[in-house]
């Protein structure tokens, strides 16, 4: 599954909502800066950013780059990430490019700001006057604060309110509510001219402020699986999966799990027999055949592939190879075409004395919702998976699923 990498506020954290009232003076110009960060997860790097800040007298332009190299499973993965914004002296952006590259796959989008509104390569439209999330750090530079509308360049532009806000000196917590009421948060320590030196998001992502020479400093690719991945204490149980976790929690009542009573934390029993409590849809012909179909066709086409390009959710139709998130989203799309409703879930999967980031669907066969990991071939599946967010089968649900893992602390069987 892909990890929400999240660093400044660019893939997590806020936002301004109406625009800033521009002096007649002309401003004060900043000047020239390039700026490094080291990207550490689990306690090892695994990626370098280099943001390029350029004065004129028509504004600015900052480029950042963001190189990510890990392993998932036996495959190492390298992602260039280019986000770059041109924005007028007031701050007031009016174009962001954004490329990636995984590979030899690049993609990119780019969308203009004309009369208050973003247009360009959008599935969705963006409130007025939203700001890339790239850009926030300068703002709160001049403000020391921050509060509004953001949106995600390289998450497909995925946007939600929030806010930045001091705490102590030299210290800012960033809360960003997504437009599907997921909320991501970071703490943000800031450096004497005001930008960021380190920032840790709800995830466990820090980033830390570096020297050009320790940015272009080698290191080695860690497993991202591992390093996600959340450790079962105490003894197996002979039978069945009964598991207490403790953190922020409020597990959806999906089929394939059920909470039970725990003093220690929220208790959860797990298996494919579990039906949940969603809302029942209008009862028709049992598909449960048909779901196993399309599960198979997913097989067949989708060869998997953790160290594939990450796919958008419009991707999913195409998709020839990937992880767990391409099987559930291409899974979902068939689904849906075919008049079954289906949605998709993010959670964590039990894999020997661990858990790791999973993504699957549930559907209505007519009957009863079911759960279907189309990566695992299972169907009605469970027993080994943990559902913590459900969603569309789309880039903002996406973002919103990936929040939601960040509330897991500790599991106990």
């Amino acid at each position: 599954m892909r990890a929400l990498i999240v660093f400044f506020l660019g893939a997590c954290a806020a936002a301004p909502s109406a625009p800033k009232t521009v002096a007649a003076a002309p401003p004060q110009l900043h000047r020239d800066q390039t700026r490094y960060f080291s990207i550490w997860l689990g306690g090892a790097r695994v990626g370098t950013a280099t943001e390029v800040e350029r004065w004129s007298a028509r504004g600015v332009r900052l480029e950042r780059t963001e190189v990510m190299r890990f392993m998932r499973g036996e495959s190492e993965v390298e992602m260039i990430t280019l986000i770059a914004i041109d924005a007028d002296p007031a701050l007031v952006p009016h174009r962001v490019l954004w490329t990636e590259t995984a590979g030899r796959v690049s993609r990119s989008a780019e969308i203009h700001e004309e009369g208050g509104a973003w247009h360009g390569m959008l599935d969705t439209p963006l409130a007025p006057h939203a700001i890339p999330a790239e850009l926030v750090p300068l703002l709160v530079r001049r403000d020391g604060h921050f509060a509004g509308t953001v949106f995600l360049p390289a998450r497909n532009f995925v946007s939600g309110r929030g806010h930045i806000d001091p705490v102590t000196p030299g210290r800012l917590v960033a809360q960003l509510a997504l437009d599907s009421g997921a909320l991501a948060e970071a703490t943000i320590d800031q450096a004497s001219d005001g930008m960021p030196a380190r920032v840790v998001d709800g995830e466990g992502v820090i980033a830390l402020r570096i020297t050009r020479e320790v940015a272009f400093e080698g290191f080695s690719a860690v497993d991202l699986v591992a390093a996600t991945a959340v450790p079962i204490g105490g003894i197996h149980p002979r039978h069945g999966h009964h598991l207490t976790l403790t953190g922020d929690l409020a597990l959806p009542a999906l089929p394939g799990q059920a909470a039970i009573a725990s003093g220690a934390g929220f208790g959860i029993e797990l298996g494919a027999h579990l039906p949940g409590t969603l809302p029942k849809k209008t009862a028709g012909p049992d598909r449960a055949a048909e779901i196993r179909q399309l599960v198979s066709n997913v097989r067949a086409r989708i060869t998997p592939d953790l160290g594939a390009t990450q796919l958008l959710a419009r991707d999913a139709d195409i998709a020839t190879a990937g992880d767990c998130t391409t099987f559930a989203l291409a899974y979902a799309s068939l689904a849906t075409r075919r008049g079954i409703p289906t949605r998709v879930v993010t959670g964590l999967r039990v894999d020997g004395d661990r858990l790791v980031r999973h993504r699957w669907a549930v559907s209505w066969t007519g009957r009863a919702w079911i759960a279907v990991d189309a990566a695992f071939g299972a169907v009605p599946a469970g027993g080994d998976l943990i559902g913590l967010a459900i969603h569309d089968a789309d880039d903002a649900g996406l973002v919103a699923g990936e929040a939601a893992l960040t509330h897991i602390h500790a599991a106990q069987w």
